[in-house]
C-alpha cells in the first residue's frame, strides 16, 4: 500500500467513526469522493455521482453551494469554514451543515460537509415560537381585561362613594326627628319605645356608612393615621358602657379589668393612636362578644402590658364555629347573627394593623372565645420608664 493510499484509508476511517453524515466532494467536478458509514447506511455508496444529484436530488448544482467561497483564486483551500442550516426536500429533513475544503491524499481539492440532523430541534423551536406567539396574544388580552377590570373597580368605588354620601342626607332626618317626636307630640310609652328604636336604627345605619369610608381607606392604604396619646382604659370603659346601654343586652353584663382587677377612673394604659378608631375597634369587639354570649353570662375585657405591647382581651361564653375560625377576620365572614355583615372583626383587624398592631382569635378553650388585640406601647412605657 502506497503512502497516499494509507493516508486516504486513515482519513476515511476517521470520518467513518463520526456519528453524523459526512460526504466529500471534488470541488472541480462536483463528484462525490467519499461518503461515511452514517450516510452509506441511509443512502448507499454515492461515490462517483454528482453531489447535487445524489444527495439533494437536483439536476443542477445547488444554489446554496459554498464551494466558490471555500477555494481561493488559485483553486486551493481558502481555510474558511461555513456553518449554515438547510432543509433537504429529498428526505424532508433539516440539517446543520459545516463545510470546509482540504487537500485529499490523491492531490485533489475537496469539500467535506458534516451534516447534523436538526429536524427535531427545529420542531421544538417552532413549537416554542408558536407558544411564545400564543402567550404574547394572551398577555395582551389579559392586559386589556385587567385595564377594563381596574376601570370597573374605579367606577364602582366612585359610585359607592356617591351613594354613601347621598344616603347620609335622609338618614340625618331619620336620626334628628325622633327626639322631636318624643318631646313634643305626647306619645305614650309604646310610641316612645318605637321612636327610640327608629332613632337607634338610624344611628346604626349612619355609623355603618361612616365605617365603610374608613374601611375603604384602610383597605386601600389611603388611611393616614394621626397618632396622639390614647388611654385604652378610658376607651374600653366607654365602649363597654355604650354597648350595655342597649336594653337588649341588659342580661349580659360587661366587666372591664385592668391588670387583673376592676378598672377604675384614673387607670392608664396609653398607646399612640386615634381615639375614634380605637373606640370603633373595641366597641365592635364588645358588641360582638355580648351578642354571642348567652343571657346571664358575663363578658370580660382585660387590659394589660405584655412584652412591649398593650394587650386587650375580650372574652365571652360561647364558641366560634370551627368552619370559620381560620377565616374569622376575613371580610364578610359571619355566623349565627341575623343582621351580621361580616365587617366587624374585619374592620378590627384593619384598625389594629393601622396602629402597627395585630389581632388574634383564641378558641382553644371549649365553650369560651377570646379575641386579643395587641398594640405597640410607646418606647418609654415599654422600657418601664
Amino acid at each position: 500500500m502506497t503512502g497516499t493510499m494509507l493516508e486516504s484509508s486513515l482519513l476515511e476511517t476517521h470520518f467513518d467513526v463520526i456519528p453524523f453524515g459526512i460526504y466529500v466532494v471534488d470541488v472541480a467536478t462536483l463528484e462525490v469522493v467519499f461518503v461515511n458509514r452514517h450516510f452509506r447506511d441511509r443512502l448507499g455508496d454515492l461515490a462517483g455521482r454528482k453531489c447535487h444529484e445524489a444527495i439533494y436530488d437536483s439536476p443542477q448544482p445547488c444554489l446554496f453551494c459554498k464551494i466558490r467561497h471555500l477555494v481561493g483564486r488559485n483553486g486551493l483551500p481558502s481555510g474558511k469554514t461555513y456553518i449554515f442550516e438547510h432543509f433537504n426536500d429529498k428526505d424532508d429533513r433539516w440539517y446543520q451543515l459545516q463545510e470546509k475544503t482540504m487537500s485529499w491524499p490523491d492531490g485533489r481539492v475537496v469539500k467535506y460537509s458534516i451534516a447534523v440532523d436538526i429536524t427535531e430541534l427545529k420542531e421544538v423551536q417552532n413549537r416554542l415560537a408558536e407558544a411564545h406567539a400564543e402567550l404574547a396574544i394572551k398577555n395582551r388580552e389579559l392586559a386589556r381585561q385587567n385595564e377594563l377590570l381596574q376601570e370597573n373597580v374605579r367606577l364602582r368605588e366612585h359610585v359607592d362613594r356617591i351613594a354613601r354620601h347621598d344616603l347620609k342626607t335622609p338618614l340625618n332626618a331619620l336620626v334628628g326627628i325622633p327626639p322631636l317626636l318624643v318631646t313634643g307630640y305626647g306619645l305614650n310609652a309604646e310610641g316612645v319605645r318605637l321612636v327610640r328604636l327608629m332613632e337607634e336604627a338610624g344611628i346604626t345605619m349612619l355609623n355603618m356608612i361612616n365605617r365603610t369610608f374608613d374601611l375603604y381607606r384602610l383597605e386601600t392604604g389611603g388611611y393616614s393615621l394621626a397618632p396622639v396619646p390614647v388611654n385604652l382604659v378610658d376607651v374600653v370603659r366607654k365602649a363597654a358602657r355604650d354597648v350595655t346601654a342597649d336594653a337588649f343586652f341588659a342580661a349580659r353584663p360587661v366587666r372591664v379589668l385592668f391588670r387583673g382587677r376592676p378598672a377604675v377612673e384614673g387607670d392608664c394604659l396609653v398607646v399612640a393612636g386615634e381615639e375614634l378608631l380605637c373606640y370603633t375597634m373595641f366597641s365592635n369587639l364588645v358588641k360582638n362578644a355580648v351578642e354571642a354570649s348567652p343571657d346571664g353570662e358575663e363578658v370580660t375585657v382585660s387590659l394589660a402590658e405584655e412584652g412591649g405591647e398593650a394587650v386587650v382581651a375580650v372574652a365571652n361564653a360561647g364558641e366560634v364555629p370551627e368552619g370559620i375560625r381560620d377565616r374569622f377576620f376575613e371580610k364578610y365572614v359571619t355566623s349565627g347573627k341575623r343582621d351580621g355583615t361580616g365587617l366587624g372583626t374585619y374592620s378590627v383587624m384593619l384598625a389594629a394593623r393601622a396602629h402597627g398592631g395585630r389581632v388574634e382569635l383564641d378558641a382553644s378553650r371549649p365553650g369560651r372565645t377570646v379575641v386579643k388585640v395587641f398594640l405597640p406601647l410607646p418606647e418609654a412605657t415599654a422600657d418601664g420608664s
